[in-house]
């Protein structure tokens, strides 16, 4: 469920200084160790190419008490590649452009006070906590990613770089397009069928008619989290669809709804 407490707060004017609406996750934020986000329709300009999307970060670094210097973003390309990041990497997809030849769709830090983020539109947010060795990450996960089970990754990279256990982990699914609403056609079923198991197909399709099926990503990514040791009850769901889903009158960012391609819904997380 999704954590609304601070709405209030960020819909104040402050000094009138812009200020960014956005939703979190409390059941990784309640140990008061880690703080999630997930903004709305009313931000959808997080790109560094992208004008106003500085002006768009400053704001929130004002409100979460951090500077540009401390957050990260992530270069997506729908890939299975997460990269370890520290504080020399702050800044990076920010305040300069990042490397087009070196994308990663997923990030892990141990550092503090450093903001992990990614940007979607439909796609799956995965975020990832370890309150025992004190470890975050934050995944793009799309239908690719999710093909290419790039949290699978994720957890290996965590346990491989910091000696991060599966059955410590938490995780939490953020707002994408839901089981009901995702429409796909014959070829994601094919890449699907290549990775996962027949026994997961049955959960993560449902047959639409002989050439659409609707596809279930949140169990994609749930199983594959499961498959590698994570426990079903360390996994949480901010249970919102990018599609059709208000939150206290906020819509969120859906390709599939605007066909825009550059409105995108921040994700992120920051240990503090």
């Amino acid at each position: 469920m999704v954590d609304s407490k601070n709405t209030d707060m960020l819909l104040e004017q402050i000094a009138n200084k812009k200020m960014i609406r956005y939703f979190s996750i409390p059941d990784l934020d309640k140990s008061e160790r880690v703080k999630t986000l997930f903004t709305t329709s009313c931000d959808t300009v997080w790109n560094f190419e992208d004008e106003k999307a500085q002006e768009n970060y400053s704001a929130l670094g004002r409100q979460l008490g951090i500077t540009l210097e401390n957050m990260v973003k992530s270069k997506q390309t729908h890939t299975d590649i997460v990269k370890v990041v520290g504080r020399e990497n702050g800044g990076d997809g920010i305040l300069r452009p990042l490397d087009e030849s070196q994308p990663y769709d997923g990030l892990i830090t141990n550092e503090k006070n450093l903001l992990l983020c990614t940007v979607e539109a439909d796609c799956v947010p995965v975020y990832f906590y370890d309150p025992v060795k004190e470890v975050i990450a934050m995944v793009h996960s799309g239908w690719k990613g999710t093909v290419k089970k790039i949290s699978e990754v994720t957890i290996k990279k965590m346990e491989s770089s910091f000696g991060c256990r599966p059955q410590d982990l938490l995780v939490a699914i953020g707002p994408h397009i839901c089981k009901d609403c995702y429409e796909v056609g014959e070829d994601v079923f094919e890449e699907f069928s290549q990775s996962f198991e027949s026994r997961d197909l049955q959960k993560i399709f449902v047959p639409k008619n002989q050439r659409k099926y609707l596809l279930n990503l949140e169990e994609a990514v749930r199983l594959t989290l499961e498959r590698n040791g994570i426990p079903g009850a360390n996994i949480f769901s901010a249970g919102v669809c990018t599609l059709h889903s208000q939150l206290e009158g906020f819509n969120f960012c859906s390709y599939r709804r605007t066909k825009s391609k550059t409105e995108r819904m921040l994700t992120a997380i920051m240990m503090t």
